[in-house]
């Protein structure tokens, strides 16, 4: 059998074959390595806190140019008075649609005393619901405008009054000098839900922070 020529199509087809790949791949290769800078949260910064190059590291990523127009890139310094408009966790992206000016925030921080422990889970950046327990002597305290907040209207029967607030601070307030035992949390409470929530803590109402499950601590 004698040797292919170099002029044999099937033999100049598969060197172009190669040839192809070859380009390709380093193509893909290349295009895999081209990133692209973007800040990232250094740390865990709470909702209406500033936003400084202090709070921010900077991260490689490769994003499809519609994705990567979300998030700020690192050749963009923060522009002073900028604020996080929600709670942003250690190494997550720093959102272009989570930034803002302290009047863009729909929220205000309430301090909610508790009577016992505080419950496994409610920690800072954490979301909780806010529950109500009406005392036998408080007046009724209506419903929250949240979306899935419970319907019930009952006396002493326990209602959500709202719903996925974030925690901004937890502070122990037991200790040998304290005047009670349990603790304050600070909560972001939504403007619509303030009377109803100021009115519960007017009263002897309880209070309950519930944990919403997979969402703990962005830390």
């Amino acid at each position: 059998m004698s040797a292919p020529s170099w002029r044999d199509p099937r033999l100049l087809l598969g060197l172009l074959l190669i040839l192809v790949s070859v380009v390709v791949g380093a193509s893909v290769v290349g295009r895999a390595r081209d990133t692209t800078g973007v800040w990232a949260l250094a740390h865990p910064v709470g909702a209406g806190a500033p936003i400084t190059q202090a709070d921010l590291r900077v991260v490689q990523v490769h994003l499809d140019p519609s994705t990567l127009s979300g998030y700020v890139p690192a050749s963009t310094d923060p522009v002073a008075g900028t604020v996080a408009l929600r709670g942003l966790g250690t190494g997550e992206l720093l959102p272009v649609g989570s930034l803002g000016r302290v009047g863009d925030l729909t929220s205000r921080p309430v301090t909610i005393p508790l009577a016992g422990n505080v419950p496994r889970g409610v920690v800072e950046a954490a979301l909780v619901d806010v529950w109500v327990v009406p005392s036998a002597t408080s007046t009724p305290t209506s419903t929250s405008i949240s979306s899935s907040a419970s319907t019930s209207s009952e006396a002493g029967e326990p209602r959500r009054l709202v719903e996925a607030a974030e925690v901004t601070s937890v502070v122990d307030g037991g200790g040998a000098l304290a005047s009670r035992s349990g603790a304050d949390v600070q909560v972001l409470i939504p403007e619509g839900a303030l009377p109803t929530v100021l009115r519960a803590l007017s009263q002897d109402d309880d209070l309950v922070l519930v944990p919403v499950p997979g969402a703990g601590d962005r830390s």
